[in-house]
């Protein structure tokens, strides 16, 4: 299947607000966590939409955010015609910084979405920001995300030392002046490593915000960032209070750290020479009675490990997101 627009991705969207599941949004920076989590979704039968940071452009760019942004876009967009589910792409945390990869991935359709991230500045000057982005995007088919209220926390290139919860009434009047598609909020989570048990999570809130937009004519998706360490009954009861997608960067950044590392601890005898070998790696131990084993060094042995334990984790976060067999694409579009 294509990778699918904004059109497609508000669709999927509102009917996880109409039967009450949302979507996790998996951010990637190569290729391994990408193929780990669509092999996972396609077998859930569930539409896939990932993210790409600004620190995920600049790594797969080697430096240069806007040559990574294009490679990873273009790597997801051509993978993913050969599986049979939507794939969206959002671009998470840009900044007026990144304000010349907004223009990029709008003019070249590279993405579905973009979270324009203005939430550390004024509530004035933070709608204005969001309003210019969300103008330029009109007419295109690109969702925008905005977000009201800060998160604690490190994630990627953003960061803030306080937690500032999102204002049901502020949420209303935000939404209105920036003609933002999707609103991220405030309400408790962490950025980085958290754990569920001990955030201070204001479930009511995110209840409250729902009910304030609603009442306003506003069917506004909800975001909740910071959600790695969420507990299972947390992620439902958020869920039921309206959040439509959860980001997950921190847990797959793990599992692709733990993967790698269980790998080439139980396989260090096939790389790592004996005590009374000579440490010759750039004539890669000719002169040596032992070698190492490339069945077990190749860079690709390892990925695919990481990729099945990428589509292990996937797959319980698809039963927590409710997700399972929530596809825009038809079984006969599927056959054809």
């Amino acid at each position: 299947m294509p990778f699918c627009g904004g059109d497609r991705l508000l669709e999927a969207y509102r009917l996880a607000q109409r039967d009450g599941y949302a979507f996790m949004a998996n951010n990637v920076a190569e290729s391994n966590i990408f193929l780990g989590l669509i092999a996972a979704y396609t077998e859930a039968r569930s539409d896939l939409l990932v993210q790409i940071s600004p620190g995920a452009a600049k790594f797969a760019g080697g430096g240069d955010k806007q040559a990574g942004l294009r490679a990873l876009s273009r790597m997801i967009q051509e993978i993913a015609n050969a599986f049979p589910i939507c794939v969206f792409i959002n671009l998470d945390h840009f900044t007026v910084n990144e304000r010349d990869l907004i223009e990029d991935a709008i003019e070249h359709q590279l993405v579905s979405s973009i979270m324009i991230d203005a939430s550390k500045e004024p509530f004035d000057d933070n709608v204005r920001i969001c309003r210019e982005v969300a103008d330029r995007a009109a007419g295109t088919g690109i969702l925008i995300e905005a977000e009201l209220g800060k998160i604690k926390g490190v994630e990627d290139e953003i960061s803030s030392d306080d937690a500032l919860y999102t204002n049901p009434e502020e949420a209303v009047e935000f939404v209105q002046r920036t003609n933002a598609d999707l609103l991220a909020i405030s309400v408790g989570t962490q950025h980085g490593v958290s754990k569920g048990r001990t955030l201070d999570l204001r479930v009511d809130l995110a209840g409250k915000i729902r009910e304030r937009l609603l009442d306003s004519g506003l069917k506004t998706p909800l975001v909740l960032h910071g959600s790695s360490g969420l507990l299972p009954e947390q992620v439902r009861e958020m869920i039921e209070n309206g959040i439509c997608k959860l980001n997950k960067d921190t847990q797959y950044q793990y599992v692709y750290g733990r993967a790698a590392c269980e790998f080439y601890r139980d396989h260090a005898d096939a790389m790592i020479p004996p005590a009374n070998v000579e440490d010759d790696i750039l004539n890669l131990f000719a002169a040596s009675d032992w070698s190492p084993d490339k069945s077990q060094f190749d860079p690709r042995v390892v990925g695919r490990s990481v990729q099945s334990r990428i589509g292990d984790i996937a797959t319980q976060l698809i039963q927590q997101a409710g997700s399972g067999g929530k596809t825009l694409v038809s079984e006969k579009e599927c056959a054809s």
